[in-house]
């Protein structure tokens, strides 16, 4: 398996290239109990040149296991960029090295805030207590008290007050 994403330029078609494969997943540097990195990134590339540019267009996929910030499951998610394009500076190169391009849109389509729906799962937290999600719709007609009737915020008024 590559560990980079690498075009060769010489010679390069007018009618450009296709290029597919794998690249070692720990290319993306992350590597730690919120996000883990537990396969290859998979691309299918079409590239293009123009002139000095090399345009890159394709879909790119990459599997991660993350943790969801509400129950502390973890579940893998698979980012699926479909309909990607970039472009590169390629004057006087003789290769597009485009895995540092790659890397950046799979990890900015990383969700900051994981959750366990993104993948289709119940978060096991929304089971239990029903009411202590934060992306509750605000809509009027949500109940925001607990199952006692109580409001989560309650509490807060037994502080004292200065």
């Amino acid at each position: 398996m590559q560990d980079r994403v690498i075009i060769p330029l010489e010679e390069f078609p007018e009618e450009g290239v296709f290029i597919e494969g794998e690249a070692d997943g720990a290319l993306f540097g992350i590597d730690h109990t919120g996000a883990q990195s537990i396969g290859p990134l998979t691309y299918s590339l079409e590239a293009q040149l123009y002139e000095t540019e090399l345009v890159v267009r394709g879909s790119i996929s990459a599997p991660f296991l993350l943790r969801c910030d509400r129950c502390l499951r973890e579940f893998e998610y698979t980012v699926a960029i479909d309909g990607l394009t970039i472009s590169c500076d390629v004057k006087g190169k003789a290769v597009a090295d485009v895995t540092e391009e790659l890397r950046e849109e799979v990890l900015l389509e990383l969700p900051g805030y994981p959750k366990c729906e993104i993948s289709g799962l119940e978060c096991e937290i929304n089971d239990t207590f029903c009411d202590f999600r934060l992306d509750k719709d605000p809509h009027s007609g949500v109940n925001s008290a607990t199952p006692s009737g109580n409001s989560v915020w309650d509490a807060l008024d037994d502080f004292p007050r200065k």
